[in-house]
């Protein structure tokens, strides 16, 4: 039976289709991506997070890739704008998607602080790219004869694409199955910040406001993959899509996600859909399924079994990965194990206080560290919500102050966070020296504090510079020495 069931989807999947929806999807990748690359050389993002900080964080095991030096990194995104250009018209399409791929990775990889989910998806998609025959049609290669020239593409393609479209949604929605989401936080924080908004500010301080786009937002996410596959609500659904893409980027300015999803998820309508509005522009009607003689001429070569095979297991990859983050007796949005990857949006408002000290180890002496010297102002305002990356930076401070120093210093943080309106709590135990902790890969960290502080339905608002006198701290020892420090110091100046 299960051989019947694989033959089947074989044979579905090797079914030919026109090619004219996965041209525009091609065209949709290549011009958004080449925006993108343009967007942070004009913005001096490219400076600001890849060229002037001191420290970049890293994803576990991959510590050796680093920015490139000098003037590189600007030539590098000018490379990447001019792949997604060659990606776009389709000329060199091989080599230029099997470049950008690895070039897109490399930039995801250098600094784990501009993990975006949509350079997730971009990075997923460019790894797709190679293997997909987009340029085989309206393309400079098959315009140039670099590539048969076909009106089709085998089923699989748009199955594939439509996969990884769907991705974002469907496990978006999965997330935001927390208690958290459904009690109206973090969206009720997200939208008294936009409170300054012309016309819309007030209303968005209602809390129908709050409960519309909590519970709209989880509906639509679990919901607009199936409306998108239903042919009677396909228009419907596309519509919605459009409305939330554009309010997501009105209010919570998300970059290009909103505008590459709306051309993107395109690729749900019948294949044929570019050609019948080109169709219906001009006024001749006609079939959607007609082919052309380049069809009759080169027929669309069959996925192989083992190929099918591959995909379903790549399928069942995807969409067991994101669930990682149930498997730990945790709450993800306090540790962030199991954050990545998983299409968990805007699913946690977490404001953080973060102080760091040496302690040198013979002598006693302590220093408080500013850790802002160190890194962008963009780098500072996300670090101090993942543990591991507080980590990350305390091994940093301590081999730059071995080096100055001669030895080791212990380095120790004071960590205060707000989860979702919560009132503040350490989140690290200050006691412990972070230089000397090692990247935990399966058990969660013994010195991340359990996150004990209870939701409150009204959100904490005190500043983050009065947070010490309203938190119960423990005695923490580099604090203590601290002090006894200063102490000695006065009694030596009273002395003589």
């Amino acid at each position: 039976m299960l051989g019947r069931w694989l033959s089947n989807l074989h044979s579905s999947a090797s079914r030919s289709e026109d090619i004219a929806a996965a041209v525009f999807f091609r065209f949709a990748f290549g011009l958004t991506t080449c925006f993108w690359a343009w967007d942070y050389l004009a913005s001096g993002r490219v400076s600001r997070l890849y060229v002037a900080p001191v420290f970049h964080f890293k994803y576990p095991l991959l510590e050796f890739v680093e920015p490139l030096p000098g003037e590189g990194m600007y030539l590098f995104f000018l490379w990447l704008l001019v792949l997604s250009l060659l990606i776009a018209v389709g000329w060199f399409y091989r080599i230029a998607s099997v470049a950008f791929a690895l070039s897109f990775t490399y930039f995801f990889l250098i600094e784990r602080t501009n993990y975006q989910n949509h350079y997730y998806l971009i990075c997923l998609i460019s790894w797709c790219l190679p293997w997909l025959p987009l340029n085989r049609n309206f393309s400079v290669d098959s315009r140039i004869g670099r590539t048969a020239c076909q009106d089709s593409v085998p089923n699989w393609v748009y199955w594939l694409l439509r996969f990884y479209i769907g991705v974002p949604y469907f496990f978006g929605g999965v997330a935001k199955l927390t208690t958290d989401w459904l009690q109206g936080q973090p969206m009720e924080l997200f939208l008294s910040s936009k409170s300054e908004l012309p016309m819309i500010g007030g209303m968005l301080q209602a809390p129908f406001a709050v409960e519309l786009f909590s519970w709209g937002g989880l509906f639509f996410d679990l919901a607009i993959v199936p409306l998108l596959l239903w042919s009677r609500s396909r228009w419907l659904a596309y519509c919605l899509c459009v409305g939330f893409h554009i309010t997501n980027s009105f209010l919570f300015q998300i970059h290009i996600f909103p505008w590459f999803m709306i051309l993107a998820t395109t690729v749900f309508f019948p294949p044929s859909w570019p050609r019948q509005l080109l169709r219906a522009q001009n006024a001749e009607g006609g079939s959607s399924d007609n082919r052309s003689e380049y069809d009759k001429a080169r027929p669309v070569a069959s996925l192989s079994p083992w190929w099918t095979i591959a995909l379903i297991g790549l399928v069942l990859f995807h969409c067991a990965w994101p669930l990682r983050s149930r498997l730990y007796d945790e709450e993800t949005s306090w540790t962030e194990r199991g954050h990545l990857f998983s299409w968990r949006m805007m699913l946690r408002a977490k404001e953080v206080g973060i102080g760091y000290a040496i302690v040198d180890p013979t002598t006693g002496r302590v220093a408080n560290v500013d850790h802002k010297q160190f890194v962008d102002a963009e780098q500072a305002e996300k670090f101090a919500r993942d543990p591991e990356l507080i980590r990350q930076l305390a091994h940093f401070i301590a081999t730059k102050f071995e080096k100055e120093m001669g030895r080791r210093p212990e380095v120790y943080a004071l960590v205060l966070a707000s989860l979702n309106g919560r009132k503040p709590q350490l989140m690290i135990d200050p006691n412990i020296d972070l230089a000397a902790q090692p990247f935990a890969l399966w058990e969660k960290p013994s010195w991340i504090l359990p996150l004990t502080e209870p939701f409150r339905k009204e959100a904490w608002r005190v500043p983050i510079d009065q947070w010490k006198s309203h938190v119960d701290l423990p005695p923490i020892k580099f604090l203590e020495r601290m002090k006894a420090l200063q102490n000695s110091r006065e009694n030596d100046a009273s002395k003589s």
